[in-house]
């Protein structure tokens, strides 16, 4: 391949088709395109944009840029793809991995892309047929399907996807609360001011969220009927979901030896300790971070990609930040926006009736920002806090 660094041929197996996984795939490919390479997943689905299973469920049609790839698109590149299929045991010594049909398949490279699941806990009632958590295709069908007969629903967890998830319903014409056990909205991505504001937003959107609450049980017996909360209130219901964050998947690694704590361990190359072995996505913690979103698992899946063909690549942990459109407003937050008691912050405030925009600053550097309706700003943000830009340069560029 002309302009490219000729590459032994090799087998590489990647487990999981998410985000991390295809990119992986992707990148392996641009540099040579003779190698094995074989995704294995557990759903009957080509990739898609999880971020959009929320908008899936309420429309009547698949949304466009749903499906990132087709069928055909591993077929022309030569990719196996082996759906509907789980991975049950790794053996390092032997450079083999066992299906759950139980055949075998032999690596020279692994790339272990497991994501993570929704983090239930242990609530009476909470494995009821009409509670539910939203996390991959089949659960958006199954959801999708639901919907069709639900009233009222119930979502545990006011988190952006959980509040997403409550504006698709909305737009079904379903009854939607809120259970939130913070004092209020988003508190690791906003500020107390702009929280009130962003509560303020969703209320006029007719959902409703209940704050400082906890859940005691699902109501019911095989069909839940409501939830109980602590304080002995019970909420009608005839949809329940889960939204309180996602855990790493570490068991398929785990058993192998791998080492795990709250994510697979990872270097800055995205290896394990065990050789020829590399993670990446939401499965992995890098450096104690686990940060578990679509833009860490593409960087890392670049990395992961080209250390397993032995080209050198170092992740650099990205700058996290959360980007919402939905309920009629838009919003984008990044950085360190005054979550930190021990640190005097100072601010700068842009408001009108449509907008709001806040940045904060320490010793003078810019260390993150709100932005709430137009958010056009949020590129140049990104990068000035990259930069470390101080507050003097950056209030100038705005």
């Amino acid at each position: 391949m002309k302009g490219r660094k000729i590459l032994m041929s090799k087998k590489i197996i990647i487990i999981g088709n998410g985000a991390s996984g295809n990119t992986a795939a992707e990148e392996i490919l641009s540099h040579n395109d003779n190698h094995k390479i074989t995704i294995i997943t557990n759903e009957a689905s080509p990739i898609y944009y999880r971020p959009m299973l929320s908008e899936y469920i309420s429309e009547a049609e698949t949304p466009k840029r749903f499906y990132l790839h087709t069928f055909d698109w591993y077929k022309d590149n030569n990719i196996e793809l082996i759906t509907e299929t789980n991975v049950c045991g790794i053996s390092p010594t032997q450079k083999e991995i066992t299906l759950s049909n139980g055949a075998t398949l032999q690596y020279d490279s692994l790339i272990i892309c497991t994501g993570s699941y929704n983090f239930v806990p242990e609530i009476p009632g909470a494995n009821k047929s009409n509670v539910m958590t939203l996390r991959t295709l089949d659960d958006a069908n199954q959801l999708r399907q639901m919907a069709q007969n639900a009233k009222k629903s119930i979502i545990i967890g006011g988190g952006l996807l959980g509040l997403e998830l409550g504006w698709q319903l909305k737009k079904l014409n379903i009854d939607v609360t809120v259970v939130e056990m913070m004092d209020r909205l988003l508190p690791k991505q906003l500020d107390l001011e702009a929280s009130n504001l962003f509560e303020e937003k969703v209320a006029q959107t007719g959902i409703k969220v209940l704050l400082d609450v906890q859940v005691k049980r699902i109501v019911g017996d095989a069909y839940a009927t409501g939830v109980e909360l602590v304080d002995g209130t019970i909420l009608d219901s005839d949809l329940v979901i889960f939204s309180i964050g996602v855990r790493a998947d570490v068991s398929l690694a785990k058993e192998a030896g791998v080492t795990v704590d709250r994510g697979i361990i990872v270097d800055d190359s995205m290896k394990t300790n065990i050789p020829n072995i590399y993670a990446a996505g939401d499965c992995t913690e890098h450096k104690g971070i686990n940060l578990a979103i679509w833009p860490e698992a593409i960087a890392q899946g670049k990395v992961a990609g080209q250390n397993s063909l032995g080209i050198p690549s170092i992740y650099e942990t990205i700058v996290p930040f959360n980007i919402y459109h939905g309920m009629n407003l838009r919003l984008f937050s990044i950085g360190d926006v005054g979550g930190d008691p021990e640190q005097n912050y100072e601010v700068h405030r842009l408001i009108n009736e449509e907008d709001f925009e806040k940045y904060f600053f320490v010793d003078n550097i810019l260390t993150g920002g709100i932005l709430l309706g137009n958010i056009a700003k949020s590129t140049k943000l990104k990068k000035a806090l990259i930069n470390k830009m101080s507050k003097e340069d950056f209030v100038k560029s705005i």
